[in-house]
């Protein structure tokens, strides 16, 4: 095999995976258990999961790792795992241990009338969703997400029966059936399902094979494959009956393409049971002149000063076109490949870049802009890491605030978040479009959306035009044992060029660790009525997502009485400032009478309305005196 081809293979994405011929594969899930045994209610049993070794080998499974459906590799669970050793042609399964059921092996193999001999391992966390979720598995090889050993999606779950693949295909679409293929009621429930039993593996065939394709000279050639079966296969492409190094996904893409890499593209499926081959597909060159077109576009950058930016177009076009970057509509010289990179961007960097591509049928211009800036001064202002337990609401989760302490305006759109793996590969990323000016703090949390952050803390307790962004957890999972949070601009290519971080220790539950704005120092835990923290509204946590500092609108705290049956107002205020208390008992717009005006000497400030009349209702406001 040539050099040119060697190359264009290694520039392979897709689902597939690095995985070995002693083949393993997910063969049942319980998402939704039942809650009935015929018209009594019972306690739901545990979610769970069935792995098959169908290979002739015994398998050791210290260091295989699994998730769900969200979160990928990196968080995935290795702990179920360690010290196991699963035989060939057996089933094994894993159950949630942290359910409502709480059970354990003995009481599970009870439930379902299993013997000793059938593994049934627990593990934490990972619990998998009614409405759709997934299941994926990774061998100690894995180095990214799509070095899977097996995948599988589920869809909304049918309660009380199993997921189960369908024996011609392969895939998990069937539910499972008492007394079908070997499904059976369980003891204690009217759960369906065939744990620790399978029905074999499922015919490898080819459903759709590579395609012929002729392409314009440098363009990406795309070839796929389609399969059904089970075990999952691995892949092996070759090249004129060659095997192309690398290539072992279900997808392959040949970059650039020339003379040197036409020919014959097919794949070799081989699930360790059986091996298939994809009919071959011929890679060509269109013969017709075409004009350029821009398949690719450059896209617009915003850098700081010192970092690096680089812009890529790719044209399409018969003979291949050539490449002439411009700066503010001057060309550049020698910049004419197609990617053109600034190594360390000053302000006078800044700009409009323009890529011209030229061929003898034509020309096609495209073009994008170049924003260098200062890095702005971005803080990590406040962290919540232990929600409060302390009430009836559930459902609330880890959050934490960055805010903009600078004097301009910031583009966050791309930024990277991580905790304390600190690395951009684990990093999750900020698509949203999203700026934040002077001033503002912005909240991301964890797996909440923004209407129910703003329910949790109280609407009216919160800035009006508070951006809350959500992320995933398993990407930027915050531990109450104490973690860390690190930030990157979009442009970023090293670990430790990190626009702002924070570290904090072992968590209060229902207490944030907050940000003291005068020393501008993180860290200390947020107190009710200093700085803008305030309780939520559901369980009653301390914080003060949006704020850094006490509002200048002041803020209704308690309203309460004592042993002389008056009333007190308690509201946040700024010290030295002065403020006016009033209240009514109808709500009309000319009906307020001032209790009093009190001069702050702290961030809470308290009044004592001298009537000691108790109406059926009594409204009262803080109004903030001019200076």
């Amino acid at each position: 095999m040539n050099k040119a081809v060697l190359s264009c293979a290694l520039a392979v994405l897709a689902a597939g995976g690095l995985r070995s011929k002693a083949q393993l594969a997910i063969t049942e899930v319980m998402s939704s258990a039942a809650t009935n045994l015929g018209p009594v209610v019972v306690t739901q049993d545990s979610d769970w999961w069935e792995l098959t070794n169908f290979s002739t080998n015994a398998i050791n499974l210290s260091g295989y790792r699994w998730n769900d459906d969200q979160g990928g590799l990196l968080g995935a669970d290795p702990l179920p795992f360690v010290g196991r050793t699963i035989g060939p042609g057996e089933s094994i399964i894993f159950f949630q241990v942290n359910s409502p059921s709480s059970m354990n092996d003995t009481q599970f193999r009870t439930l379902w009338g299993l013997p000793a001999t059938v593994q049934v391992i627990p593990f934490n966390g990972n619990g998998l969703g009614a409405s759709a979720d997934g299941v994926r598995v990774w061998g100690p090889e894995a180095v990214v997400d799509a070095d899977i050993v097996d995948s599988v999606d589920i869809l909304v779950a049918l309660r009380g029966s199993s997921f189960t693949y369908d024996a011609v295909t392969g895939r998990m679409t069937r539910f499972s059936t008492n007394g079908v293929d070997g499904a059976v009621k369980a003891v204690n429930s009217d759960d369906v399902g065939s744990p620790g039993t399978t029905r074999g593996p499922a015919p490898l065939a080819v459903t759709q094979a590579p395609q012929d394709l002729s392409v314009n000279p440098g363009d990406i050639a795309t070839f796929s494959v389609s399969w059904s079966g089970l075990p999952r296969p691995t892949y092996q492409w070759q090249f004129n009956d060659t095997p192309i190094p690398g290539a072992r996904f279900a997808t392959l893409l040949v970059t650039n393409v020339q003379e040197e890499t036409l020919g014959q593209y097919r794949v070799v499926l081989d699930n360790g049971v059986e091996s298939v081959t994809s009919a071959p597909a011929a890679l060509r060159l269109n013969p017709r002149p075409e004009p350029p077109r821009f398949i690719q576009a450059p896209q617009n950058k915003n850098v700081f000063i010192g970092q690096g930016a680089s812009f890529t177009a790719r044209a399409s076009g018969t003979p291949q076109p050539t490449y002439q970057w411009r700066h503010d509509e001057i060309d550049i010289p020698e910049a004419t490949s197609d990617t053109f990179v600034i190594a360390n961007a000053t302000q006078s960097d800044a700009g409009a870049y323009s890529v011209v591509a030229t061929n003898p049928s034509g020309t096609d211009t495209n073009s994008a802009s170049l924003l260098v800036t200062r890095r702005p001064l971005l803080r990590v202002t406040e962290v919540c890491s232990s929600e409060s337990t302390n009430g009836s609401f559930r459902g609330h989760n880890d959050w934490f605030e960055l805010s903009n302490l600078d004097d301009f305006t910031v583009d966050l759109t791309g930024y990277r978040l991580d905790d304390n793996s600190a690395t951009l590969a684990a990093a999750f990323t900020l698509t949203n479009f999203a700026r934040i000016a002077p001033g503002e703090s912005v909240i991301f949390v964890e797996n909440m959306t923004a209407d129910e952050f703003r329910t949790w803390w109280g609407q009216a307790n919160l800035p009006p035009e508070l951006q809350i962004f959500t992320y995933a957890g398993a990407a930027l999972g915050l531990s109450s044992l104490g973690d860390e949070i690190h930030v990157w601009n979009s442009a970023a290519q090293l670990d430790s060029d990190q626009i702002a971080s924070a570290n904090f220790a072992t968590a209060t539950a229902g207490v944030t660790y907050g940000f003291e704005p005068v020393s501008a120092t993180f860290g200390d835990l947020s107190i009710d009525g200093v700085y803008g923290a305030f309780r939520a509204i559901e369980n009653g946590d301390i914080g003060s997502p949006g704020f850094i500092r006490t509002p200048p609108i002041p803020r209704i705290l308690s309203l309460s009485t004592e042993g002389d049956g008056l009333y007190r107002v308690r509201w946040t205020s700024i010290p030295g400032r002065s403020y006016m208390i009033q209240c009514q008992t109808n709500l009309a717009p000319d009906g307020w009478f001032t209790v009093g005006i009190v001069d702050s000497a702290g961030a809470i400030s308290i009044v004592t309305d001298p009537d000691p009349a108790r109406p059926e209702q009594k409204f009262y406001r803080v109004l903030l005196q001019p200076q």
